[in-house]
């Protein structure tokens, strides 16, 4: 419901809210036959639900206020209810349980596109979707000259939006939103609107808007949500486990997320096909290595890194070569660990074990999942391929972006003054789609 302003007041009120789904229809018609029944009959209490069949809670029990000029992050694993809390508080679902309660306008970042008439002119579209935001014809009259400057389509915006590039599009739905300065502003994963230099626009945008409104963010760039909000919830199971400051919050959830025994789904094989040739290769072991010599259930950045490989050899090579590319979740290869990187050659004769053992002095690969296969070649002959256990990175509480962190130290002075604190971090090496991780 949305009430008058009050300065006094939180902008948004969140209480006790909960939304309930269920895997059969069945249970979907009958929880709301029920409900209807009950309030017909003034029956039960309002504003609760009980669970029957096959329904769960997909948002349990979630309550936070949010005044004038903060902005809350809401940040989880994937179905851990943040679209459907979010869609709630837009209004685009209604609660099973608890109460939203806004004063003042509200408006919605979360499909920008959606509501646009194909069929209409991009100024046409404006009107459309100001009034949506509850503004009388006449107050985007007012306003319409600044939102097209602000989208840059003055070139366009007579012409069907059906002829405008999705990026148009997103820039003309921006530009509205941003102009009408609703008080609550709820926003998932938008602020990388259009390009480079107009999301640079935008955020400057958002940025005049922060004193006087209130924002609700969800995004998976953790980067994003540190640097734009004041306090984060973590969600896990349709439940807020962890509200608090951004670097905790993140810190929390990166746990979470290193430590759920949900593995993400892999994208495509590492390599063509599995290789096993009997005659030439038996025997075959492999494992992961820590500093201590042991099998890890997880590496810590920054930490030593290593692995063993075991075989036995049924003939005599000629050119004996070991190798383990390194890939990330989406299989993209990142590095390669090869016995002939040196130059050295393997020397082994047929009925022999032949023991490796790579180490490296420090993980350099930023907190997450990763892949790993293992080749191993007479020249150009496979005599075994085959995919490797995938294995963990863990963050030491460092903030990590890219795919490979670099150790190093900042100095600094203000005024020509020197500051004896050093500002100790990792940087990347790799700016890629892992940012943020």
């Amino acid at each position: 419901m949305t009430e008058p302003f009050d300065s006094e007041l939180p902008l948004m009120q969140v209480k006790s809210l909960g939304k309930l789904y269920a895997r059969k229809t069945s249970d979907t018609r009958r929880r709301m036959s029920r409900m209807a029944r009950n309030a017909f009959w003034n029956i039960g209490k309002p504003g609760t639900a009980q669970i029957s069949g096959s329904e769960f809670w997909a948002v349990q029990d979630v309550s936070f206020d949010l005044k004038r000029g903060e902005a809350i992050g809401i940040i989880g694993l994937n179905g851990s209810g943040k679209t459907t809390l979010l869609r709630i508080l837009a209004g685009q679902l209604l609660p099973d349980q608890g109460e939203v309660m806004i004063r003042g306008t509200s408006a919605a970042m979360i499909d920008l596109q959606a509501g646009f008439q194909p069929k209409a002119s991009g100024r046409e579209n404006i009107y459309l979707r100001a009034a949506a935001l509850g503004f009388r014809r006449s107050e985007t009259a007012a306003r319409v000259q600044e939102i097209i400057d602000f989208s840059e389509l003055e070139h366009a915006i007579d012409a069907p939006l059906a002829s405008y590039s999705s990026g148009m599009k997103m820039r003309l739905a921006f530009s509205v939103m941003a102009m009408v300065a609703p008080e609550v502003l709820i926003i998932d994963e938008v602020l990388a609107v259009g390009d480079f230099r107009f999301r640079q626009k935008s955020l400057a945008k958002v940025r005049e808007m922060r004193a006087k409104s209130a924002f609700v963010f969800v995004s998976h760039s953790m980067g994003d949500v540190g640097r734009f909000c004041d306090r984060v919830m973590v969600m896990h199971k349709g439940k807020v486990v962890f509200s608090g400051e951004p670097d905790a919050a993140i810190a929390y959830f990166q746990t979470l997320e290193q430590n759920t025994t949900v593995a993400p789904e892999k994208s495509k094989s590492l390599i063509p096909a599995p290789v096993s040739r009997p005659d030439m290769i038996s025997d075959f072991e492999f494992e992961w290595l820590d500093a201590a010599g042991s099998e890890p259930a997880a590496f810590m950045e920054g930490d030593a890194f290593g692995l063993r490989v075991s075989f036995v050899l049924k003939y005599t090579p000629r050119n004996l070569i070991v190798g383990v590319p390194i890939y990330d979740a989406d299989g993209n290869v990142l590095a390669g660990l090869a016995t002939d990187a040196d130059g050295r050659k393997l020397e082994a004769e047929a009925g022999q074990r032949v023991v490796l053992e790579m180490k490296a002095s420090d993980v350099v690969l930023v907190p997450g999942q990763y892949r790993a296969a293992i080749g191993i070649t007479d020249g150009t002959e496979f005599m075994f391929m085959a995919e490797l256990s995938d294995f963990l990175v863990r963050h030491v509480g460092r903030k990590s972006w890219g795919v490979v962190s670099i150790p190093f130290k900042w100095s600094y002075s203000v005024d020509g003054v020197a500051k004896n604190k050093p500002l100790q971090r990792t940087v990347n090496s790799l700016f890629s789609k892992r940012a943020d991780h």
